[in-house]
């Protein structure tokens, strides 16, 4: 048992010496192996010296003021005489086309046939005479002479609507009358019906008068009836029948008199509705009459309409042939020879065709640098570089030496279409032996002037507050140096390719942080190389 509890405090002791070991190395190698994870910067002192603010860049050599040399016509190129780089003088030749006509030509003149032919087959489908003559004459009336003709037929056609009107009103309203005339609305029904009513009573009136008399006959043939009583009776049968007798012949008489009265109304009647009849008959005619005029004249309207179209169709066509025709007669005036001359002295600059090949109307197939006629080459540059020139500095090439009397000046200075806000194109004059098209380099700035403080561009930083540096500055501990990197807000007074001289809080013995393994932020921890 004390064995078993001997061995564990000697493993306890073995592990804590371990410890103990592990932690002093990493104690004493702490410095270093943080190092490792902060990002390594190289440096460079703060040192005065000269700086030459020179602004450099390359463009290419353009004409100051070239001169096209143009075929305006389509022509096949039989072969070219002169090439790029040639000097050539005024009459000098430079190419030569084939003796054949120009394809404007050829296509001028196939149009024209296609038109004449149109032209042929529109007068055989019948056009009248006098519209031919008219056009072929040169006679066609004028757009305001149409418009009077064709204003008038239409004016005609308006009275005969206005006619067709009038008469379709009046058969409407006679018709109307007629059919009201037929209509005879007086009748002697009411004086009939009071008439059979006097018959009736008549009738009943006289049978009263039979029975009265039956019974007076019974009477009399009875002894010691009462024959007085019915006697009387039959009396006053009579009497009653005798009233409604003559009250019928009264109501007779008015029965016939209204009976009249219809029968002449009736008669009146036919009268009117046989007269309204024959107004009738006439007014239909004469519907009949205008609506036929209508017809003519909207049909002759619609024959002018196309009369018009067709001589005005026709004598188009007609000039659309003589226009063809004096383009035709134009291209065979302007045709040109066999050979292309230089119209001026000069250098060639560019030869756009070859043998074989066609030329292009309204395309340079020649461009010519008159002879003295200076080049120019721009490029652009930053606002900030803009401000080291001036209009009128020279420039100088560099490598020099492989171009010979060659001398550039800046002649203008503008915003760069490309980024107005942010750069300018400079424009420079050449002169000497140059060429459209080769690529040149230039540098133009102030001389060499000498500043206390330069540092290279690549220590120049920049963000929204502006332009500074990162010069390292060292702090001790009990674990040894460590380096910290510190901002410096700078202003840059002079630079060029390589270096700026600044101004700022630094007093020119300090180190600046030019590159980095890893970005780098003011007040973080850096390590320098071993």
């Amino acid at each position: 048992m004390n064995e078993e509890n001997r061995k564990k405090r000697e493993w306890v002791k073995s592990a804590a010496i371990v410890f103990l070991a592990v932690m002093l190395v990493l104690t004493f190698f702490s410095n270093t192996i943080m190092n490792y994870s902060l990002p390594e910067v190289a440096t460079q002192r703060i040192m005065s010296g000269s700086i030459t603010a020179k602004v450099r860049g390359t463009g290419t050599v353009e004409s100051g003021d070239p001169y096209n040399v143009e075929v305006k016509e389509s022509r096949k190129v039989a072969s070219v005489v002169k090439r790029a780089g040639d000097e050539v003088e005024i009459g000098d030749v430079i190419l030569y086309l084939e003796e054949t006509d120009s394809e404007e030509l050829k296509v001028a003149e196939q149009e024209l046939k296609g038109l004449r032919d149109a032209y042929e087959s529109a007068l055989l489908k019948g056009i009248d005479s006098a519209i031919v003559n008219r056009v072929q004459s040169g006679r066609t009336p004028s757009t305001s002479e149409y418009l009077k003709q064709i204003n008038a037929a239409q004016a005609a056609i308006d009275a005969a609507e206005n006619n067709v009107k009038e008469y379709e009103n009046l058969v409407a309203a006679l018709n109307s009358q007629i059919e009201s005339s037929s209509q005879v609305t007086v009748n002697a029904s009411v004086e009939k019906q009071y008439w059979d009513e006097a018959l009736l009573n008549l009738n009943i009136a006289q049978l009263e008068v039979e029975r009265a008399q039956s019974a007076l006959d019974s009477a009399q043939a009875v002894s010691g009836g009462d024959a007085a009583s019915a006697e009387q009776n039959l009396k006053n049968k009579k009497e009653a029948a005798a009233q409604w007798e003559r009250e019928a012949k009264r109501r007779e008489q008015i029965y016939r008199t209204a009976e009249a009265n219809v029968n002449a109304a009736q008669a009146e009647s036919e009268t009117v509705v046989k007269n309204l009849k024959e107004q009738l008959e006439e007014a239909e005619k004469g519907l009949k009459i205008v609506q036929d005029d209508l017809a003519q004249k909207t049909e002759s309207y619609s024959e002018l309409l196309q009369s018009v179209d067709t001589e005005r169709n026709l004598a188009s066509q007609l000039e659309t042939i003589h226009e063809k025709e004096a383009e035709i007669e134009k291209l065979r005036d302007q045709a040109m020879g066999v050979t292309i001359t230089a119209p001026i002295a000069g250098k060639i600059m560019s030869i756009s065709v070859q043998a074989g090949q066609n030329t292009t109307p309204g395309t340079p197939v020649v461009v010519i640098q008159p002879a003295g006629k200076g080049y120019t080459l721009s490029f652009s540059v930053t606002n900030e570089q803009a401000q080291r020139i001036s209009v009128g500095d020279p420039a100088e090439l560099v490598n020099s030496w492989w171009y010979n009397d060659i001398t550039a000046k800046v002649v203008s200075i503008r915003p760069d279409p490309d980024n107005p806000s942010k750069n300018k194109r400079v424009t420079f004059e050449l002169s000497g032996d140059l060429t459209a098209g080769q690529s040149l380099s230039l540098s133009v700035g102030q001389k060499s002037a000498n500043y206390d403080m330069i540092v290279p561009n690549s220590a120049i930083r920049e963000d929204n507050n502006g332009k500074f540096i990162l010069i390292v500055e060292q702090k001790s501990s009990p674990l040894g140096n460590r380096f910290k990197a510190t901002r410096i807000d700078v202003e840059v007074i002079a630079s060029d390719d390589t270096q700026s001289a600044i101004r700022g809080g630094v007093y020119g013995y300090e180190d600046v942080i030019t590159t980095s393994t890893k970005p780098v932020e003011a007040g973080q921890l850096i390590r320098l190389p071993d």
